[in-house]
């Protein structure tokens, strides 16, 4: 498997349903969970089913993966459930849990990983619903992430034992094309338990530009250690398929806590984008490495990078460009698309006004529920947007793009 766009027909893809840890989340442990807010499980559970179920009718239902599936049947071998456990363990610092993990069956210890437990000061993981932070394939690599922050960190040890463990992903790990900061489980404990300077990077910041050019956003999730080691393992590979690996340095803030954040493709020669910070020469500039030559070349805005590398790219602007829309929607999601195929996209409706920008552009809107209940042949709509509701997804924090994680695209 393998994906040389954000755009190109999507084939397999990788997501995480709510599940009930999101409510045990409270106000005294939303911060450190990263909420912002209490949302209402139910409702999310809703608006997420939505998007699942136009993913199946696009990829079908054995294509449409569910990552506490793939864990369950990870589990099923006792040697890996003996290991994990140990893992969860020294990464819990809870080592009296022991016996009790050893005798819950591999769909319990799945639930109980992810959900936590009130009772055993085992926090849930409730940002897992953001599958695209978990990893990101690139070309022919699949690349492991290592959670920036705490409350993310068993969701990197989660995917350590998934992605080298089920056989959905032998094909990346039987040629070592799974590229991780960590080489191994005890690596990865020692990076996740570490301090500030462990190698951070997330599959929010990780956008394929072109099949041979990658860009990593340096940002709140995602730092310099993070990407010079994504780089080593590039280069260590010998495969040449990646010639340029470029990096737009983020302003550390919440608003842009990754690249997906402030842009995403949406059809050739087209993305969504906020503009504030795209041509902000202050505050995103790009560094673009030419690997195989090992020189580089500085951009003072990423509007000067892509006028070089890519001239033909058109960026249609969140909120249609106009304050204060642009600021409000890109706060609730407005440059975070995620593509189904050239200009068949997934957004959501609260941001009217950017949806009136690709109006502009020729596209049409339609709601989820139609295409679902009406029987829409989705495989035949071209230039359209399905919305989903959001009033929920949009306050964790994230957007169609964050919640999905493509395995192939064609």
């Amino acid at each position: 498997m393998s994906s040389y766009s954000e755009i190109e027909s999507l084939n397999k893809i990788l997501i995480h349903s709510p599940d009930s840890g999101i409510a045990k989340v409270t106000p005294d442990l939303a911060t450190e969970l990263l909420y912002e807010d209490i949302v209402y499980y139910r409702k999310m559970k809703e608006e997420h089913l939505a998007l699942k179920r136009i993913l199946q009718a696009y990829v079908g239902n054995n294509n449409c993966l569910e990552v506490e599936v793939l864990f369950e049947e990870v589990l099923m071998n006792a040697t890996i459930r003996i290991e994990f456990i140990h893992s969860l363990l020294a990464l819990e610092g809870k080592p009296f849990l022991e016996n009790k993990l050893k005798d819950m069956s591999p769909q319990r210890l799945a639930q109980y990983s992810i959900e936590g437990s009130i009772s055993d000061a085992v926090l849930p993981i409730p940002n897992f619903i953001f599958s695209r932070d978990i990893g990101s394939v690139a070309g022919s690599f699949l690349i492991h992430a290592t959670a920036a922050k705490k409350a993310r960190s068993r969701e990197s040890l989660i995917m350590w034992f998934v992605f080298h463990h089920h056989n959905q992903f032998q094909s990346w790990a039987s040629t070592g094309n799974i590229i991780s900061p960590a080489n191994s489980i005890d690596e990865l404990l020692t990076f996740l338990k570490s301090d500030h300077t462990k190698p951070q990077l997330e599959g929010g910041d990780i956008m394929m530009m072109a099949p041979n050019h990658l860009l990593v956003g340096c940002s709140e999730r995602t730092n310099e250690r993070g990407i010079a080691l994504l780089r080593k393992k590039i280069e260590d590979s010998k495969n040449n398929e990646i010639k340029y690996l470029s990096i737009a340095y983020l302003p550390e803030s919440r608003h842009c806590m990754h690249w997906d954040t402030v842009f995403t493709f949406t059809n050739y020669n087209e993305a969504v984008g906020y503009f504030p910070l795209l041509n902000d020469s202050q505050s995103l500039t790009v560094k673009t490495i030419h690997l195989k030559e090992n020189k580089e070349e500085k951009f003072k805005s990423f509007t000067a990078y892509t006028q070089h590398f890519f001239p033909s790219l058109s960026v249609i602007p969140s909120g249609n460009g106009v304050y204060p829309h642009d600021q409000r929607e890109q706060w609730t999601d407005g440059c975070n698309f995620v593509a189904l195929k050239p200009g068949l996209l997934i957004g959501y409706e609260r941001n009217e006004k950017t949806l009136e920008a690709f109006v502009n552009r020729g596209y049409a809107i339609i709601e989820a529920e139609n295409v679902l209940l009406n029987k829409v042949n989705i495989h035949s709509l071209e230039k359209t947007i399905i919305t989903l509701q959001s009033s929920e997804l949009s306050r964790a924090r994230g957007g169609p793009h964050c919640l999905t994680f493509p395995l192939h695209r064609a």
